[in-house]
Order: C-alpha cells, then structure tokens, then sequence
C-alpha cells in the first residue's frame, strides 16, 4: 500500500482555494489555508519514510482545515492501516469510494481490511443478482448517478416524442437505420412494438437509476451510515448504561445510524440487530 499522489498539482491547489470540484470529486471549502496541499505533501513524506502515525497526523490536519480528495482519504486509509488502526483505516477507504467509487486499489485494500475485522458475520454477502445491482450501484458517485438519471429522462421523453410522430414522414425515413440498433429489429417487432419496447426498457433503467441516485444522495445528506472506530463497543437495548448489554461491536464495523439522543446514537445491523451505543464510538462516513 504505497501513498498516491495526484496528477496536475495546479488544479489540486486551486480547489483547495476556491471549492471548485477536482477530478470529479474532490473539493476544499472557500477560504481555507493555503498550505493543505503542502500538509499532504509532507503527509506523503513521511508514510514513505515510514513514519505511519507521524503521516496521520498532517493528512487529518489536511481533513481538519477542509481538504476533501479521494487521494488524502485513500492515504489516510493506508496510513492507519499501517498504524494498526483498522477502524479509521476502514473509515477512510469508504470515504475515498464514495468520491472515486471506480478506484479497485482502495476496493481492494478495503477487502482486505473487512476480512481482518473481527465482526465479519456484518459484512452481507449478497447473491447473484445483488452483486449485480451492487456493482452497479458502487461503480458511480453520488453527481454521476443524477447526470445519468437525468439523462436517461431526457431520453425516454425524446424516444415517447418520436413515438407520438411515428408514422410521420421524417420518422418513417430514420426508422429503418435507427431500427439497426433496436433489439425488436432482431425478435421480428413491428414499428410501434419497437418503440414500445424501446420505452420500456428505458423507463426500467430510469427507475434503476433514480432509485440508485436517490439512496446515495440521501446517504450522503443524511450521513447515516457509519464506521466503528473504537477496539470494542457495547451495545445496550436503551440510550443508557443500565440497559440491558446485547451485544458487542468492534472496530470497522458498518453500521446504519437512524435515531440520535445527547450522548448516544441508535444503530442497525444486517440480521435485523439494533441497538444504542455511545454516539463518540462510530464515525460517519
């Protein structure tokens, strides 16, 4: 696990000034010191020298001050990993997907990471067809999701228009080359069929997507999923410690979090577990 470092060191300053988004994700807030690029640099130093705990600090500074980019997580994922923090390592690999979901270095290293955990009986393990709606659903970030729903609308009611018009002049004359890439060319559909079937399918993938697009940008607005950062939690039936002790969680555990009171915050786990714990023992991603 080697630190990254970004291409076009330019463009990665500028963001970090102005808030303008870099390599379709990574951004920093207006105003924010000028040296957070060199605290990631410097960051990027030390992890080399091996100084694991000494890089954590200036790459959390970095985060600290503002600074978001897939490459500062993806090196604070690593940097905890060789410290031995695999709640935080977890954590930051999950931070850095959800900005870059198409990088396999930072999947791969959270795969990783998840089969070291001592709760892995947490991790789903989805089957055929959930994998597929999983990588889906995984290979896109929150602003590519919406671009492509919007797209597919805007498609379906350029294609819904055209059926309106299909037995007009200009229709008639396109059909048979646009016919040529239309699936019902090749199972024997008449004209109207073809366009029906072309409605369909792309009112399936519009729903797909939305629904993709909307689960990610409530996630995102909502925080509610989140990382256990602490060695070992407990976890009680009530938002106190007389309650009833459940269970145990341990760090790297991912949770879903829904409702929060002073001092602590309910979770929920696969196997329809539930239950509160002390709110400064998980981070959101």
């Amino acid at each position: 696990m080697s630190a990254r470092r970004p291409v076009m060191l330019a463009v990665w300053i500028a963001a970090a000034l102005t808030g303008l988004w870099w390599n379709a994700a990574a951004a920093q807030t207006p105003g924010a010191p000028s040296n957070v690029y060199g605290l990631f640099v410097r960051g990027n130093q030390l992890y080399d020298a091996g100084e694991f705990e000494e890089a954590v600090d200036l790459y959390e500074e970095a985060v600290e001050r503002g600074a978001v980019a897939p490459e500062l997580f993806y090196n604070l994922g690593n940097a905890y990993y060789k410290s031995g923090n695999l709640g935080r390592s977890v954590l930051y690999y999950e931070r850095s997907l959800r900005l870059a979901p198409r990088d396999e270095d930072a999947r791969a290293n959270l795969v990783l990471i998840q089969s070291m955990l001592r709760d892995r009986q947490f991790i789903e393990e989805p089957g055929l067809i959930g994998r597929t709606a999983t990588w889906l659903h995984r290979r896109l970030n929150v602003s590519e999701s919406l671009v492509l729903t919007s797209l597919l609308y805007l498609a379906l009611i350029v294609v819904a228009i055209v059926f309106v018009f299909r037995d007009g002049t200009i229709v008639s004359r396109l059909y048979p080359k646009i016919s040529l890439v239309s699936p019902g060319r090749f199972l024997g559909l008449d004209k109207t069929q073809d366009f029906v079937l072309a409605m369909a399918t792309l009112a399936l993938l519009l729903f797909a997507s939305g629904t993709s697009a909307y689960d990610k940008y409530r996630d995102v607005r909502s925080r509610r999923t989140a990382i256990v950062v602490r060695e070992e939690v407990p976890v009680y039936s009530g938002p106190n410690t007389d309650s009833t002790l459940q269970f145990k969680i341990h760090e790297g555990t991912r949770i879903s979090t829904s409702e929060v009171r002073p001092g602590w915050v309910q979770i929920r786990l696969p196997g329809d577990l539930s239950g509160w714990i002390a709110d400064g023992s998980v981070e959101r991603i």
